[in-house]
């Protein structure tokens, strides 16, 4: 009888601590935040006809109606940094090509989805106020997922539609209107214009490239190198380069550096050659550099302690001359302040494609400046009401032979580089280019033509 009494109290025993833990483990359950059982955030019902009506009474206007919007064209400049006319072309051009994130279609439950406005216009205020997307989420009534996506998507749709236009390459056309340009502003012939390097901070680089490209502002930077017209027209952008990479080291792989020695830019600059300066007869155009700058034929530096009145007169002419190239960097960051804020995103193309945007918007502001028309294409030599003419007479013999890929002044007869194959041509040309090209001969001819020419005036 003891030990049966025994046996239930330890059972008993037993039976409690499992009891305890039972407890225990509900007591910890319903400690648990069991997030099904959550009331679920309150969904945002966003009035997009509302902010439609906003965006027609404001700026742009509503149809068959002769009220004229609050804000005026030149407020609507200062808002969004393009003019009203090349908005309504933007936005018509995308409409005709019907890309599908600008489809104005309702949504799964029936309700208006953002307008195509609405779509255009957030992006061109991020990209003049330099802030996130969701800043102007309040007034264009979008989430800030879908006000992220307007912005990349818009960055995307500019490139592809007018990249071709208004960061193409100068034509022989071009490259004529440009010569004329600067011998009219700047008194000299055979000048293409300014080439210079801009950094851009990338605020969001990842750690293991930060190394790569911190370089001499002491934060991960990107850089640009561009050349600039009179105008501030942007003609060459190569965007990508990390920020440990100085003027020179950009160059050595820039593709304007490749144009020159595979002869690309040869044979375009061939309509517009010779030209004369200070009587004396160049086959090549060239371009203002700073003092990084290596002496190439092309390219014209300052003078960094000047002798002399002549040589005082040709720093001056070139120091003042080369601001067309910093000008045009500081205008891009003023309109596109979102070129001097730090980068937030991480992906590299995203980056690449808002820079590419800023600068296609800014070419558009200066075709419009220029040409007064919007549907007009952009000519450099549009405003020069009277210029001289660069092409002074027509090609020789040897030009012509130069275009065409022989050596001249060599010996040609003597090596006889007809029998060669053309890969074998095609090396000896291009040695030929790049010898010319680093000729410190040519460079300094350059320099005392046009310091004979400015000491002229």
């Amino acid at each position: 009888m003891a030990r049966d009494l025994k046996n239930w109290i330890q059972a008993a025993a037993e039976m409690q601590k499992l009891l305890d833990i039972a407890a225990r483990q509900c007591d910890e359950e319903e400690k648990r935040i069991d997030h099904r059982k959550k009331p679920r955030k309150v969904r945002i019902k966003w009035r997009h006809d509302e902010a439609l009506h906003c965006i027609k009474r404001d700026y742009i206007g509503f149809e068959n109606d002769e009220s004229t919007p609050l804000m005026t064209d030149r407020q609507f400049v200062s808002h969004f940094r393009i003019r009203k006319d090349r908005f309504l072309k933007i936005r018509d051009d995308i409409i005709q090509k019907e890309i599908p994130f600008y489809q104005g279609k309702k949504s799964g439950n029936g309700l208006a989805v953002a307008s195509l406005e609405a779509r255009l216009l957030l992006p061109l205020k991020c990209l003049a106020y330099g802030v996130p997307p969701h800043t102007f989420q309040d007034y264009f009534q979008m989430s800030e997922t879908l006000a992220r996506e307007c912005c990349i998507n818009f960055d995307q749709t500019i490139k592809s539609l007018y990249e071709g236009e208004f960061l193409r390459l100068p034509t022989e056309e071009d490259l004529g209107a440009l010569l004329k340009l600067h011998k009219h502003q700047h008194g000299s012939n055979g000048m293409v214009g300014s080439l210079d390097c801009c950094h851009t901070i990338w605020k969001n680089c990842p750690k293991g490239w930060q190394g790569s490209f911190q370089g001499k502002e002491k934060k991960p930077t990107i850089v640009l190198e561009a050349i600039c017209d009179y105008h501030l027209y942007f003609w060459h952008a190569s965007y990508g380069y990390a920020g440990t990479m100085n003027d020179l080291n950009i160059l050595n792989v820039s593709p304007l550096l490749e144009s020159f020695a595979n002869g690309s830019f040869c044979d375009l600059e061939a309509a517009v050659v010779p030209c004369k300066i200070a009587g004396d007869e160049f086959h090549h155009c060239f371009f203002l550099v700073d003092g990084i700058y290596p002496p190439y034929s092309r390219f014209v530096r300052s003078i960094p302690e000047p002798i002399g009145d002549q040589q005082k007169r040709f720093s001056e002419w070139q120091e003042s001359t080369r601001k067309d190239v910093e000008r045009g960097f500081g205008v891009l960051q003023s309109k596109f302040q979102v070129m001097t804020r730090p980068f937030l995103q991480h992906n590299l193309n995203h980056i690449g494609n808002k820079v590419s945007t800023c600068l296609i918007l800014h070419n558009m502001c200066v075709s419009d400046r220029v040409m007064g028309d919007v549907n007009k294409r952009y000519d450099p030599a549009f405003s020069v009401e009277s210029f001289v003419e660069v092409v002074e007479q027509p090609p020789d013999l040897a030009e012509v032979q130069a275009k065409a890929g022989v050596r001249v002044g060599v010996g040609n007869d003597n090596i006889g580089l007809t029998n060669l194959p053309m890969d074998a041509m095609r090396g000896l040309t291009s040695k030929d280019r790049w010898k010319e090209l680093t000729s410190v001969d040519h460079h300094n001819r350059l320099i005392q033509a046009l310091m004979k020419e400015k000491s002229m005036e």
